[in-house]
């Protein structure tokens, strides 16, 4: 089944990913992610957030310390497990389960913001996902959208052409590859199997926000030289993150 296979890639790197995030969290991406969250998620007091595929904890840790109530979700019990433990070494308080982003099993209107932060690209039903979401919502509330055409290059052989160049480029600066050749595999052979692999975003995702019923849909196509460091400007060139704040 394709969504305990995702899970078992991701348990499988839960360790290495948590420290990465712990780099982050030591760096000034740290606060250039604050800043594009407070752009969004304004800055009135007692707001309720859900982390979605929170992994390690980043952003529910950034978001506990602006005061924000977090709730954060994930799919992976290793993955949780470091969060649990980013979050205590931080000091924050934070409400954490392990559940699909499809099927989240909380009231309807529980939540005024709800981020994410390189998962989307990972859903085996994202329809179903930003349906849920949507229903999460408060009446003018917010979804957060950060993420890039990670695999696109997969069906698009220009594409890969363009990430190869950089991928190249990247390690003659220096770039290391951070993964086995066996997991780059496994996250290339689950990424195939994926919905989004096939589809141009984030026009996929405003389309499909607008049909789930979002009154309004911003987008940033490019954000990487705000959250990228010089080396994963280069690495990430073919696909830039991108932003899209959905309102409600």
């Amino acid at each position: 089944m394709l969504e305990k296979r995702i899970e078992a890639y991701w348990d499988g790197r839960a360790d290495s990913y948590s420290e990465l995030i712990k780099r982050e969290m030591a760096c000034n991406k740290k606060q250039e992610w604050e800043s594009l969250l407070r752009k969004y998620a304004g800055k009135q007091d007692n707001i309720k957030v859900l982390d979605v595929g929170t992994g390690p904890g980043f952003f529910a840790i950034l978001l506990a310390g602006m005061n924000y109530s977090v709730t954060a979700i994930d799919k992976c019990e290793e993955m949780l497990k470091q969060a649990r433990k980013n979050a205590m070494a931080a000091g924050m308080t934070i409400k954490f389960m392990k559940t699909e982003a499809h099927d989240v099993a909380l009231p309807n209107e529980s939540f005024d913001l709800i981020v994410s932060r390189n998962v989307t690209w990972l859903l085996p039903n994202p329809l179903d996902v930003y349906h849920m979401w949507y229903r999460l919502l408060r009446p003018e509330g917010k979804v957060l959208v950060f993420d890039a055409n990670w695999h696109l290059h997969l069906s698009d052989p220009e594409l890969q052409q363009e990430h190869d160049k950089y991928l190249k480029a990247a390690m003659e600066k220096g770039y290391q590859q951070k993964i086995s050749p066996e997991q780059q595999k496994e996250n290339e052979t689950i990424a195939r199997k994926l919905p989004l692999t096939y589809e141009k975003r984030p026009l996929w995702d405003e389309h499909a926000l607008r049909y789930c019923g979002f009154k309004k849909v911003e987008i940033q196509n490019n954000i990487s030289s705000l959250v990228h460091d010089e080396m994963e400007q280069v690495l990430y060139a073919a696909s830039p993150m991108f932003a899209i704040c959905a309102t409600k």
